[in-house]
């Protein structure tokens, strides 16, 4: 068996279109409020909206990949995006943004779940690191390509317009999926047998960690623009700039934690050691005064650590399963934790700046999240090992 690396990167670039369809909302917000009165916390809630769908369908989604396969899935999530990616020219209320960022949900849950199966069935084992640290690429490669592109939709057209961006990617890909090989099809026997409780018990705690990466993450995302224009006096376009380092040093994040894990790296220590720089990294940003080049550095190594997180999940995920057939399952119970960081993250965080925006209230928030990643992975290490 050899990696069907054109495959993999099919799968990643529908990551890509659902990462535009999920991050699009930080960048466009300034802009919606200018026609749209909305607060603080609805704010949060338009971000975070789009996870409704993970919270309630991502075990229902891996068991859909697992009796149609993981391209069935993919190529529905395109057909949901194309759709509301269209109708989002006529958007004219807070509840009509609502209820499309439910049903782009749908998608980005489809994708997140589909997306790794079929990669895992497409890599030979030794390439699984590298793949799933490709894989892993899709949010923060996403996020960066609508951050560099947000301006300047924004500059000649409207927000409406760069709500519905993912629509030039998603249309190709669909042609493009027609010919893509699904190796699951060729099982010859998907018995319908429960998972044993051990792997749901270590897939669920896999999740546990992954809500705590996404709370992390999205909520940053969300909020940094607006943490920058009011405490830099920077303008929209700078502070959209500057934010796209946090997602865009995720990047080499992703691409180092899966060449180490590739080279040998126990999974456990590409979560331990990034949630304890994470810890140290936010402590200096909230708690210290520094020079704007520092800051920029800071927010690097932010953006750094955290990108090694994801590829140690997605990586360690497939092996969770006692049987390759039962991987889409496992990665429906894991990518399940992606929901509620994505669905509440944003909101707390919200909650906890205020109207008044204290900024500061958010840095107990973060250490907790911080080292439940760190307890949550040695309570998986128990249970599983280390290669």
């Amino acid at each position: 068996m050899k990696t069907q690396w054109s495959g993999v990167c099919l799968s990643f670039l529908t990551g890509i279109a659902s990462a535009i369809t999920v991050t699009k909302a930080s960048p466009a917000l300034l802009e919606i409020k200018k026609e749209l009165p909305l607060s603080v916390i609805q704010i949060g809630w338009i971000m975070s909206s789009a996870a409704l769908a993970s919270v309630l369908l991502g075990i229902f989604v891996g068991a859909l990949s697992h009796r149609y396969g993981p391209k069935k899935v993919l190529q529905i999530a395109l057909s949901l995006i194309i759709i509301t990616a269209g109708f989002s020219i006529i958007i004219n209320s807070a509840n009509e943004l609502i209820l499309s960022r439910i049903i782009e949900g749908i998608a980005v849950i489809f994708v997140s779940v589909a997306a790794p199966t079929l990669i895992s069935h497409l890599s030979k084992p030794s390439d699984m690191g590298l793949t799933m640290g490709v894989w892993a690429l899709w949010m923060p490669a996403g996020s960066v390509l609508t951050f560099l592109l947000a301006p300047v939709i924004l500059e000649f057209f409207n927000w409406r317009w760069l709500w519905g961006a993912a629509f030039f990617l998603a249309l190709p890909l669909l042609i493009l999926s027609i010919k893509l090989v699904d190796p699951t099809r060729t099982a010859s026997d998907t018995v319908h047998k429960k998972l044993s409780r051990s792997v749901v018990y270590k897939a669920i705690i896999m999740g546990l960690i992954f809500t705590c990466f996404t709370g992390t993450f999205f909520s940053m995302l969300t909020y940094l623009p607006t943490y920058l224009i009011e405490t830099y006096q920077v303008s929209l376009s700078n502070a959209l700039f500057i934010t796209t380092i946090l997602p865009a040093f995720i990047i080499p994040g992703n691409l180092v934690s899966g060449f180490l894990i590739h080279r040998g790296i126990p999974w456990f220590k590409m979560l331990t050691f990034p949630a304890v720089a994470l810890t140290i990294v936010i402590t200096l940003l909230l708690h210290t005064s520094y020079p704007d080049q520092l800051g920029l550095i800071l927010l690097a190594l932010l953006g750094f650590f955290l990108g090694m997180i994801p590829t140690a999940i997605f990586a360690q995920s497939p092996r969770l399963a006692d049987k390759p057939i039962d991987t889409g399952r496992v990665i429906g119970i894991v990518i399940t934790g992606q929901g509620p960081g994505i669905l509440f993250g944003p909101p707390l965080a919200g909650f906890l700046i205020g109207n008044h925006h204290h900024w500061q209230n958010l840095y107990p928030f973060y250490i907790l999240l911080t080292i439940s990643i760190i307890l949550f992975t040695q309570r998986l290490k128990t249970h599983q090992p280390a290669h």
